[in-house]
């Protein structure tokens, strides 16, 4: 919807909504930077492993609290549950 809001310069009803919590901002960006480089597999994208996690962690210099690291795992629940159509 975004881009076709950029495409078209409509204001969608659709985007409308609370401003994203620049607390958890970080949190966000790690998912996001995670799920780039998710691997895949026959049935689509595989979950993003607490493995991958700590490597990216460990490539990056980025510190991750535990429940960082949850909160990013509850993302991927969502996201692949979203991916599957469930």
């Amino acid at each position: 919807m975004e881009q076709v809001q950029r495409q078209t310069g409509l204001e969608l009803k659709e985007l409308d909504g609370p401003d994203f919590p620049t607390l958890v901002a970080h949190i966000w960006s790690a998912f996001i930077a995670l799920s780039n480089s998710r691997t895949g597999g026959f049935s689509g994208p595989n979950p993003i492993t607490y493995e991958q996690i700590k490597a990216w962690k460990e490539l990056t210099d980025t510190p991750m609290t535990a429940w960082e690291v949850e909160a990013v795992k509850r993302l991927d629940g969502v996201y692949m549950r979203v991916n599957n159509g469930v």
